[in-house]
């Protein structure tokens, strides 16, 4: 699948305080995520966001590619860009902050939502760039509603991610944060997150006329539960 550079704000880099000491200059995502490469619960919980993800933490300057096979992952140094799914732009906060969500063996829905929060925005920009979404459904997002806002909060309300999504030059470009007036604003928990990119994801992999048309049927009646279009 081909995958798109992406951007995300200083924001990202500061959605959890460094708080533990760690010196980043040493923090290598590929040593740090290696103790976690077994854990099969981790593989399953990964399943809808990524098959091949490129990573690269911003600090440091470290490049890798971590593929999730079904029962674990392998990393693997450098990116090809051509190969994986979408580039995601992570702090070494956030190489720690996953050892930590996980070391009990399970992912609360507090800890979905700071893992979801980092997603969020490079997920959206690869699927709206991805060939295979703006061929089979190019009416689902009207182009009428050109500027659209979309936020995702926290289970307990008390934080929120959000972008702007701007359709300019017959694409779709997702920008960080709000800007312009919206023409539709999309309000989103963890659940209805999680099940847009698990529907989406699932159409990309299969591909199949079948799949999209279940897709788009999905997403209009989803749509309606999750946004309101704007004055």
């Amino acid at each position: 699948m081909k995958t798109s550079n992406l951007f995300l704000p200083v924001l990202l880099l500061l959605l959890f305080s460094n708080s533990n000491g760690y010196s980043q200059e040493k923090i290598l995502a590929g040593e740090q995520w290696e103790k976690l490469t077994r854990q099969q619960f981790l593989a399953d919980y990964f399943k809808d966001y990524f098959v091949n993800l490129g990573v690269e933490v911003m600090e440091t300057g470290e490049r890798i590619t971590v593929m999730n096979k079904g029962d674990h992952f392998e990393i693997v140094n450098g990116i090809d860009e051509s190969k994986v799914d979408f580039v995601l732009p992570i702090g070494t906060q956030n190489v720690l902050n996953l050892i930590k969500h996980a070391e009990d063996g399970k992912i609360d829905d507090q800890e979905t939502y700071k893992i979801l929060a980092v997603f969020f925005t490079p997920m959206t920009a690869m699927t709206l760039k991805n060939p295979l979404m703006t061929k089979n459904i190019p009416r689902v997002m009207s182009k009428m509603q050109n500027n659209i806002h979309v936020t995702l909060f926290s289970p307990d309300k008390t934080e929120s991610v959000s972008h702007t999504l701007i359709y300019l030059n017959r694409e779709w470009i997702v920008v960080p944060g709000f800007y312009g007036k919206p023409k539709r604003k999309f309000e989103l928990n963890v659940p209805q997150a999680i099940e847009y990119q698990a529907r989406v994801f699932n159409a990309i992999k299969v591909n199949k006329k079948k799949d999209w048309r279940k897709f788009k049927r999905w997403y209009m009646s989803w749509r309606k539960d999750v946004s309101v279009a704007t004055k």
